[in-house]
């Protein structure tokens, strides 16, 4: 076989695996911008709350009342979802000023 026949196998070869994972990465992305969504329908909620804090307030105050063992798990991973809100804000704050 000649080297010209190998180059050309190899490189269809190349061509077939970026095809491959050119759709991969593309199925991906769809599931993720499914999975992620409901971020960007939260922003008005977030806004709404640190509007009315009052409210969530009283939302903290019931938890609390409704499940006092579970205070702590549940201040916890609010924590942890307001500081991850803040760095994806300010991620995309960063992206969308020029």
């Amino acid at each position: 076989m000649s080297r010209a026949k190998r180059l050309a196998q190899r490189r269809a070869l190349l061509v077939l695996e970026c095809t491959l994972q050119r759709t991969t990465l593309i199925a991906q992305s769809r599931a993720l911008g499914q999975a992620t969504g409901w971020i960007k329908s939260s922003d008005g909620l977030i806004k709404r709350l640190k509007n009315m804090p009052g409210w969530a307030s009283a939302a903290l105050a019931g938890l609390l009342v409704i499940m006092p063992g579970r205070a702590i798990s549940v201040a916890r991973n609010g924590l942890m979802i307001w500081q991850l809100w803040r760095s994806i804000s300010s991620a995309i704050d960063k992206k969308e000023t020029p």
